[in-house]
């Protein structure tokens, strides 16, 4: 963890834990010091980069995008914590391959697969993008589903957030072990591997555990 990461994480922590009433679910399984692993996430609001990042033990490169660099002054500190920004709407393979050599190199990368923020109501399989799915292939990495729920998903200063830590998403389900024919097999994989990540992240939804 960067010097310039826990000064910014320390008083982050300060102001969220006055504004921000929060409660961490099944904070067991995110894994120790020493492992490397892809977050993913549901995404409501900008405050979601700190509710990730508050309780997970290592420095987290987070793939945001690429406007929020745009601005000389966030500029400067996002690409010092090292966030990773990628351009929305198409196949941006310099962020990916980015994302890829940083869980490569044994450190913690944060995808919001939806790819843009869902307010107002609970996330849908049919939202998840495939990027989280092509990045795991690629540095063959385990994947820590995590599930932000804010009351009526909606972020507000002095409302309830509820932040929830499912199972690790082991490589070896996500089946891109088995590929065959180099294109087709892997378009298939990926999409199967990115409805794996989304049923996951959803299943952690407080409010579907008690319909069921």
């Amino acid at each position: 963890m960067s010097a310039l990461y826990a000064v910014f994480l320390f008083f982050v922590r300060i102001f969220y834990f006055i504004c921000f009433p929060k409660k961490f679910h099944n904070t067991e399984k995110i894994p120790p010091k020493d492992k490397s692993y892809l977050i993913c996430s549901n995404h409501v609001s900008g405050h979601d980069i700190v509710f990730v990042a508050l309780k997970n033990k290592k420095q987290i490169h987070f793939i945001a995008k690429e406007e929020i660099v745009k601005i000389p002054f966030i500029r400067f500190f996002a690409l010092r914590l090292g966030v990773i920004p990628i351009k929305r709407g198409m196949a941006d393979t310099k962020a990916l391959h980015g994302a890829i050599d940083k869980l490569k190199e044994g450190k913690v990368v944060c995808i919001f697969p939806q790819g843009t923020r869902q307010r107002d109501k609970a996330p849908e399989v049919s939202q998840f993008r495939s990027g989280a799915a092509m990045i795991a292939r690629e540095a063959k990495c385990d994947i820590l589903p995590m599930y932000i729920k804010p009351k009526n998903y909606r972020t507000k200063f002095f409302r309830r957030v509820d932040i929830y830590f499912g199972d690790m998403i082991k490589y070896e389900e996500l089946g891109f072990e088995t590929e065959s024919a180099p294109d087709e097999s892997r378009f298939s994989k990926v999409n199967a591997a990115s409805k794996i990540i989304a049923e996951r992240i959803c299943a952690l939804n407080p409010d579907k555990k008690a319909e069921e």
